[in-house]
């Protein structure tokens, strides 16, 4: 007979080989979820990618190797190659991506039957306006990924977000991890770049010249365009007919917010739309007419002390210097009547925050937004960064009722993210306070 010890010692073998099997089912079960078990699976047929670019030769087209991932491992690693063997076009997760112009492709129209001539299965995605703006091909591997950029006015090239009948999205969406189909529901927006030729596992290609600097455009290409709907509702419901000072004005303000754009460019100063400027880009799609000036943003890492000597000697007079670059920055310019505010920004934790100065008392204000990331939008036919997170920086600013024009405003008072912050002592006003409007 089998003792009491005995028994234990069987039941807590059998409780230990239950749990190991279920241990190794979880972990089964585990792999087998994470790893795609449809025809995306498929290597990339590298014989595919000379079938799109023979038709592109037949249409007289040019595609553009626009992955920036396989790019960026080229660029790298061109020493590294091996007759026969794929090295760089073979490792792409999901479709391999290429870029045609929306010129060409609507001027070639031959392009698209040739594609279907030589195999390929060829599902088309259009963009708002009803233009073509992304193809897919798949004929014997892995998804060919072609993005349309439209050359816009400008002076950038937009890629339009992924949208498109369910059926078409089903058909591509199996090809498609979580992560790159999420990318690809994202509007762009890029600079022109010029192209170069370049051999890349043995196929001859067409590359961006400057390979990185068309890697840190595309990590900063998010685009968000302006909610023309939200300004057509605005303007039906609060905007009456504007008085000629106010049409002078918002000319005058586009005029100097062309030319800020073009100096902080030069100067390589990454700037937004900020406070009532951005309050009108996102509510109107417009200049609010009784701003009176323009408000713009810098993260205060990225200030350059050439700004000043810059702006002034572009006809930009300094009117007020707040601040010191450690502690509540902040620079006021001005062209004719027009006053240009630059606002900048620093970091505290989950925060970011810009300050204000009262020239007269010393006393120091503190504006506080959620920490907001960089995105680029066109307004009035420039291309700008704004917060991506558009609404909640606005809401911080202005509240609630931001879509409610308000045309008494007190700097001081009025946003319901100001706080006070103390004061800055009289010994340091001739450095902190600088005011020149004369």
């Amino acid at each position: 007979m089998y003792g009491m010890g005995t028994i234990r010692k069987n039941i807590f073998l059998v409780v230990g080989i239950l749990v190991v099997l279920v241990l190794l089912d979880q972990l089964y079960l585990h792999v087998w979820l994470s790893t795609p078990h449809t025809e995306f699976q498929r290597s990339l047929h590298v014989d595919d990618v000379r079938q799109l670019l023979r038709a592109g030769e037949d249409a007289a087209l040019t595609t553009i190797l626009f992955d920036p991932f396989i790019l960026h491992a080229w660029n790298s690693n061109q020493h590294v190659s091996a007759t026969g063997v794929c090295i760089f076009l073979c490792h792409v997760i999901g479709p391999l991506t290429f870029a045609v112009t929306h010129g060409q492709l609507r001027d070639k129209p031959t392009f698209l039957t040739r594609l279907a001539q030589l195999g390929f299965t060829v599902t088309l995605f259009e963009n708002p306006e009803g233009e073509h703006a992304h193809v897919f091909l798949v004929r014997k591997g892995s998804p060919l990924h072609l993005v349309v950029l439209h050359t816009k006015s400008a002076g950038y090239l937009r890629q339009y977000a992924l949208n498109g009948p369910p059926h078409n999205m089903a058909q591509v969406k199996q090809y498609i991890t979580k992560d790159t189909w999420e990318n690809m529901k994202v509007d762009r927006a890029y600079e022109r770049f010029s192209t170069k030729d370049a051999r890349i596992d043995e196929v001859d290609l067409t590359i961006p010249s400057d390979i990185e600097a068309f890697v840190r455009d595309h990590k900063t290409s998010h685009f968000i365009p302006c909610n023309e709907s939200r300004a057509t509702f605005y303007n039906l419901k609060h905007m009456k007919e504007e008085t000629p000072s106010e049409v002078r004005f918002k000319h005058k303000a586009w005029k100097l917010l062309a030319k800020a754009k073009t100096l902080m460019d030069q100067l390589k100063i990454p700037f937004w739309l900020s406070s009532g400027t951005c309050l009108g880009f996102y509510r109107q799609c417009d200049i609010i007419p009784w701003a009176m000036d323009v408000d713009i943003g810098v993260f205060i890492e990225d200030y350059n002390p050439r700004l000043v000597e810059e702006f002034q000697r572009r006809g930009l007079r300094l009117t007020h210097k707040f601040g010191k670059v450690s502690d509540s920055f902040e620079l006021s310019f001005k062209e004719e009547d027009i006053k240009l505010d630059i606002f900048f920004f620093y970091t505290e934790g989950a925060t970011m925050w810009n300050g204000g100065t009262q020239a007269k008392t010393g006393k120091k204000f503190k504006y506080v937004f959620p920490a907001f990331t960089l995105c680029w939008t066109e307004f009035l036919d420039l291309k700008v960064r704004i917060p991506c997170q558009t609404e909640e920086y606005i809401r911080a600013n202005y509240g609630p009722s931001w879509f409610t024009p308000i045309k008494h405003w007190d700097w001081k008072s009025s946003p319901p993210n100001v706080r006070e912050n103390g004061m800055w002592p009289e010994s340091m006003w001739s450095e902190v306070i600088v005011v020149n409007e004369g």
